[in-house]
This record gives C-alpha cells, structure tokens and sequence, in this order.
C-alpha cells in the first residue's frame, strides 16, 4: 500500500518554473541598494509588498506577496544564500509534498553601467499541475520593471 502511495504522489507531482528577466540601465550596486532595502518594499515594490524578519542566510522571514488580480499570500521562507549579487529564499506549505517554491533573485553586470535582473521561482509539488502561476508572472514582471524604475532613477 505504501509502494502506490508513493508512486501517486509522484505521478501527481508536478514541477514548473517561472523565469523573467529585465535590462536596467543602472549599475549593480545601485539595483542592490533597491532590492535589498526590504523595508522600502511597501513603497514601491507592487508584488513582494513586505519582507518581515532579518535577511540573512539561515533565517526565516515571512514573505507577503500580491500576484496581479490575486490576494495577497503571507508564508514563511527559508534564506539560504545572500551575497552582492544572489538572494535565494524557500518555502513551502505545511503539509509535505503539496508544494515547495524557491526563489532566485540574481544581479549580473552587464555592461557600464548597466545590470541584469533576474527573478525566478522554481516550483514542485502535488499542487503544482492544477495550480495557475500566470498571476505570479504577472507580479514577477510588474516587480522587474518597479526595480527597474527605481534603480534607474537613483543612477547618475
């Protein structure tokens, strides 16, 4: 009985990813200096609106996020690498298996002046075949081009 338990549940799991990108043209430390100013989320950033809790590797923050159309979600996450140019967070919800999510955000020079945001979640679990991550998208891309906005304004 266990045997085919564990075979449904990975015939029902399901993996995904969702991957967006955006050129700013502003250097790294100043696209950094925008995404690591957690505290500021609230002003400007319009689908991760609070970050609650110290960001640092190895500590649990709660994450509120708003995808487009959506309400907003509130869950806890593990940090497990920040650096000048990397911030990856994981979380999942309480019940193993339904699913798991992990969240890169990442700074790449590229070229004078200019940076390349990256922020991606990849996703597995039981719920993920059924689930819509369009709204997600949606807020990942209203998300880059706030970062975007802000960092460019900031530049010289």
């Amino acid at each position: 009985m266990r045997r085919c338990f564990i075979a449904l549940v990975a015939l029902l799991s399901g993996c995904t990813s969702v991957q967006t990108s955006v050129e700013i043209n502003a250097p790294a430390k100043d696209v950094r200096a925008v995404l690591y100013g957690f505290a500021d989320y609230p002003r400007w950033n319009p689908f991760i609106v609070k970050v609650d809790g110290v960001v640092s590797e190895g500590s649990v923050v709660v994450v509120t996020v708003r995808p487009v159309g959506k309400p907003e979600i509130s869950g806890r996450t593990v940090v497990t690498r920040v650096d000048d140019n990397h911030l990856s967070w994981r979380g999942s919800l309480a019940i193993p298996g339904l699913f798991r999510g992990s969240h890169d955000f990442i700074i790449k020079e590229a070229g004078p002046g200019k940076t390349l945001f990256l922020n991606n979640e990849s996703m597995s679990g039981m719920i993920v075949p059924f689930y819509d991550f369009r709204p997600a998208e949606a807020g990942f891309e209203k998300m880059n081009q706030a970062l975007k906005s802000r960092a460019e304004a900031m530049a010289p």
